[in-house]
């Protein structure tokens, strides 16, 4: 049976969650949880946390599933060890480098692929599934056939989200925190600036959407291993209450869809992913929507004051005369044995009888347990106090509660993780590379002195000269089948290079026989994330633009790394555009109609870049780093990254020539980096 899975960002939403009958939990720690905001748990508090859980035979998942630097990965170790001393069942983890201090450390612990690792194709969960995790959490942005063509082509557990709230940009492709903030989502602290006012055409709101959920859906999805609730900044009530729907649903009765909108919603509730209808999406939270929470919390705090009976007992008493009163018990973990002190005697007044032991002992309340098939032997006329059956009753429990939490605690080895000093060899020359977005800067591209030119696969044929300077870049949003083959009718064509910008290009570009040059938006800022890189294939990588340029100049890599130097950078990844406030034209470079610009409250002007299946909010500021030379000159090649810019060429001698033009531009985090 598929499994619940209960956000708990504090020991109240925890409680909440166990009583509401959640089978399993993930909850962050103070350090290193995408939800740093959240009240999250203390290395104490972690540790009677997942004893509670495991009490109850409920899962309980770590996430420290946070992008790392390199000067954090011991302090990341010492929370996977702690994790593991706690008997945790699993950890949630974003950071590639952080995946395999997990290995290294507790080979035996589950690594749970974060959805920040952009899993929404069947090529990034094989991805996954090579490189050891255990179950992948794929992408809010789905639909439900994707989601069981997934399922169908993969060999790796599935999670997904079923309620709660939805961003607007594709997961782990979110820099508009960063930009506009330097509070990084990646790093655990998104400051939500899509809940602001954005505008274009009239309307309003327009990347902030309603919350999803498709917990009605869950009968359907038999193939899903967990059905999980987005939520740990939420109160206890809220997830109280999508657990019992949840649970509810899965077990084909009706749950209370008003009480799940009134609780807390924006505007209401939205499946327009899952539906494949991206409609009437947008959302934000109102004072109507405020109210109706007020008047729904107290109703909802009876869901879960009592404890969730989940495991079936069958229980068998035992009272004859000359021997002790006793019991003995079977559930789904195992038997256990309790006999009293106490001796049956004989009965002056009303005897036992086989029913009233079966009902005193069937009273189980109060407890996680709840009785099956109940059973009595009672001899001839005889007495036992009440007490004392209750008392048989208690200890059978206690027995029952002690024998669970063993069943369900983890016996981890550990080892001390390494950590390398591979030194990196400082490059003599830094080369210049560029990724283009339409076919007249491929052209004048490759006249410039660039070394590699990424190039998306949409302007590129069998008849495009200079295959050996370029790399093909399949879509940010790939079609598995198609892409496919238009890749392999590429690679035939004499193309040898391949640009991965997620897990899923690395996978699809290696089955074509490409080899992999790694973008940015792989999210690389430490040495070990790198290696793993260069273990799964990757030529060389870009790395992360959220990083400060002197920290990732030293990180140790024995695969060339680069740092994207110039150009106008993503903000978000969305495969909902907010021009067409519905789905994506379809049209690479989108519709000459097209605003293709939103605005934010002061009337600023967002550019918005079609790629066909999705679209990108760029940062309306161009990076420019022509003057740094110094900082730069410390990686192996650096990118410059063209998205509108018609002369090429005048862009590449003011680096040259490192000229700082006029105007108004900005550094990005190339040297304050994120919090």
């Amino acid at each position: 049976m598929s499994e619940i899975l209960a956000p708990c960002g504090s020991y109240e939403s925890l409680r909440a969650a166990l009583n509401s009958g959640a089978d399993a939990v993930y909850a962050g720690m103070k350090r290193f949880s995408a939800r740093k905001n959240a009240e999250n748990f203390s290395d104490d508090e972690l540790k009677n946390a997942v004893e509670e859980c495991h009490k109850r035979g409920v899962k309980f998942y770590l996430a420290i599933n946070t992008l790392i630097y390199d000067s954090e990965l011991k302090d990341f170790a010492e929370c996977v060890k702690t994790a593991a001393l706690c008997n945790a069942d699993g950890i949630i983890v974003q950071d590639l480098g952080g995946a395999e201090l997990i290995r290294e450390i507790c080979p035996e612990m589950p690594r749970h692929a974060s959805t920040q690792l952009t899993l929404n194709s069947i090529s990034g969960v094989k991805a996954a599934q090579n490189l050891g995790f255990s179950r992948a959490v794929i992408g809010r942005e789905l639909s439900r056939e994707e989601i069981l063509k997934i399922s169908r082509e993969t060999d790796i557990e599935l999670e997904i989200f079923v309620h709660g709230a939805l961003c607007t940009c594709v997961s782990g492709q979110c820099y508009m925190s960063a930009f506009f903030g330097k509070r990084s989502g990646n790093r655990g602290l998104c400051a939500q600036p899509c809940r602001l006012d954005f505008n274009v055409n009239g309307r309003h709101n327009v990347i902030s959407l309603k919350d999803s959920s498709i917990i009605k859906n869950i009968p359907e999805l038999t193939e899903i291993s967990s059905f999980k609730i987005e939520g740990r900044m939420k109160r206890p009530e809220y997830v109280a209450c999508a657990v019992d729907a949840c649970v509810k649903s899965r077990d084909l009765q009706q749950y209370d869809e008003k009480l799940l909108k009134n609780v807390f919603s924006r505007g209401g509730l939205t499946d327009g992913y899952f539906a494949g209808n991206y409609a009437d999406m947008n959302g934000v939270r109102g004072k109507d929507d405020v109210d109706l929470s007020a008047k729904a919390l107290s109703s909802i705090r009876g869901i879960y004051k009592d404890e969730f009976q989940r495991i079936k007992v069958d229980i068998s008493v035992k009272a004859v005369s000359g021997e002790h009163l006793s019991a003995s018990a079977e559930c789904s973990f195992g038997s256990v044995f309790a006999q009293s002190e106490v001796f049956p005697e004989t009965a002056t007044g009303k005897p036992l009888d086989v029913n009233s032991v079966c009902e005193r002992m069937s009273k189980l309340g109060g407890t996680q347990f709840y009785a099956g098939k109940v059973t009595a032997e009672v001899g001839g006329r005889l007495y036992v106090s009440a007490s004392a059956l209750n008392a048989l009753r208690r200890e059978i429990c206690e027995k029952l509660e002690t024998l669970v939490l063993k069943q369900n605690t983890n016996d981890y080895k550990l080892n001390e993780p390494k950590f390398p000093e591979v030194k990196r060899v400082m490059p003599k020359k830094t080369a210049y590379r560029a990724e283009v977005h339409n076919a007249e800067q491929l052209l004048q591209a490759v006249e410039l002195p660039f070394e590699m030119i990424y190039a998306p696969i949409e302007i590129l044929s069998e008849k495009t000269e200079h295959k050996q300077k370029i790399a093909v870049a399949p879509p940010l949003i790939i079609n598995e089948e198609e892409d496919r083959k238009k890749l392999l009718k590429l690679r035939k064509s004499g193309f040898e290079n391949g640009f991965a910008q997620t897990l899923a290009h690395a996978q699809l570009l290696k089955e074509c026989g490409f080899k992999i040059f790694g973008g940015f938006r792989m999210n690389i800022l430490n040495s070990l994330s790198a290696k793993v890189c260069e273990s799964f294939g990757f030529t060389d990588i870009t790395l992360s633009i959220e990083g400060k340029a002197a920290e990732l100049s030293k990180i140790n890599s024995s695969i060339p790394v680069g740092f994207v130097a110039y150009g106008k950078l993503p903000l978000m990844l969305m495969r909902r555009c907010p021009v067409a406030d519905g789905k994506c034209c379809g049209i690479y470079g989108g519709k000459k109609t097209c605003e293709k610009r939103i605005f934010d409250r002061f009337g600023r002007e967002i550019p918005v870049l079609c790629s066909g299946r999705c679209v990108e909010l760029l940062n309306p500021d161009t990076l420019i780093l022509s003057d740094k030379s110094e900082i730069l000159n410390k990686f192996d090649f650096i990118v410059f990254n063209f998205t509108d810019e018609d002369n090429l060429k005048s862009i590449v001698e003011m680096y040259e020539n490192q000229i700082l033009p006029g105007g108004r531009f900005t550094r990005g985090m190339a040297f304050d980096g994120v919090i």
